[in-house]
Parts: structure tokens; C-alpha cells; sequence
């Protein structure tokens, strides 16, 4: 299934809102959101180009995942890039700072090639309703097929018994500095 960029953005937005990272990243209540969107549209566009995407719809978008490959491409040249839209966001000190910090994440995955799922959302008014296990299935099978594992990173702690139904492991929790939240790295077995 597909998804436009606005419609995943907008789906992105509401349902990471209040997520730590998101808060952490953007503390104004009032703004979050327009930044969570913008945020959110860059990695959209990243995602349907070169990555994969599976979306559950009811009429309209009511959960997607976004996974990234084993082989992810380069990013073409085409602005804005997310380090230029941190700093825009939240200025140059701020973006410097919480990059420094979230740099720790990526050393935590697992060293053999694997399929990274890096965003899962759920729209808000939908959540418990089975949608997140849902979209994330076709995801995981193809991981299971390829014989990769699967890894993600959530800084949200009702996240953590989710994916651990859905056979991810914590491997690694850390809190990260300059005041950020905690981040269970997951990942599944062969």
C-alpha cells in the first residue's frame, strides 16, 4: 500500500508528539507538532525512494513502518538534509548537542547487515486497537526471509512490552546525554 508524503508526515506528527525523543528534540508544546511534521516529511520522502514502507489504511493512513535496508543509498543531494533541518529547527547548539548524543545509537545495532525499522506510528485516536502489529508484520517477515535481523531503537517505555510481543529483545538501554531520554536498542533473533 502507499502513502503520500503529506499523509505520512501528518500520521508521524500526531502520533510522536509526546514521544521523549520528540519532546526532548522540541520542548514548545505549541510547536512540536509543524517541527515533528517537518522532521517527519524529510524522513518520509527518504523512506519512499529507498526504503520500505507498509502502511494499513482504513479509508485513510492509520499506521505505517518505515524501515531501512541493509543497503541504504546515499541521500542524493537534495536539501533540506536532516542534520540542516535540526539546526534550522532548533538552532546550531541545540542540534550539535542532542546529535552528540544520539551518536551513541547507532555503534548499539547489530554489526551483521540488518533491516532497521526506524519509525512505526499509529494514529493516536486508533492505537490498541492491533494496527501496530499489523503494519509491522510485512516488515518482519521480509527481514525473516532475508535472513536479517531486525533492530530499532524507541525511547518510549511503553514501547518496550510491544515489541517484545513481537519478538524483539532489548539489547542495550542507555540514557542519553544532555538531558535526553532512555533508548532501548531491540532487535530479534535469526
Amino acid at each position: 500500500m502507499t502513502i503520500t508524503v503529506p499523509e505520512a508526515r501528518t500520521l508521524l506528527a500526531r502520533a510522536f508528539v509526546d514521544d521523549p525523543l520528540m519532546r526532548w528534540f522540541f520542548p514548545d508544546d505549541g510547536s512540536r507538532l509543524h517541527a515533528c511534521a517537518a522532521l517527519f516529511g524529510l524522513f518520509s520522502e527518504h523512506y519512499q525512494r529507498s526504503g520500505r514502507v507498509d502502511v494499513v489504511r482504513d479509508g485513510k493512513p492509520v499506521a505505517l513502518a518505515m524501515w531501512r535496508p541493509p543497503t541504504d543509498p546515499p541521500d542524493d543531494d537534495s536539501l533540506p538534509t536532516p542534520p540542516g533541518l535540526m539546526t534550522a529547527l532548533m538552532g546550531p547548539a541545540a542540534a550539535a548537542e542532542r546529535g552528540r548524543a544520539m551518536s551513541v545509537l547507532a555503534p548499539l545495532r547489530p554489526a551483521e547487515p540488518h533491516a532497521y525499522l526506524h519509525l512505526l506510528a499509529v494514529d493516536p485516536a486508533r492505537q490498541r486497537r492491533g494496527l501496530g502489529g499489523r503494519v509491522l508484520a510485512p516488515g518482519l517477515a521480509a527481514a525473516r526471509e532475508a535472513g536479517l535481523v531486525a533492530c530499532l531503537e524507541t525511547m518510549n517505555p511503553a514501547n518496550v512490552p510491544f515489541y517484545e510481543a513481537h519478538g524483539f529483545a532489548v539489547r542495550h538501554e542507555v540514557r542519553l546525554a544532555a538531558g535526553g531520554p532512555t533508548a532501548w536498542s531491540m532487535a530479534t533473533g535469526r
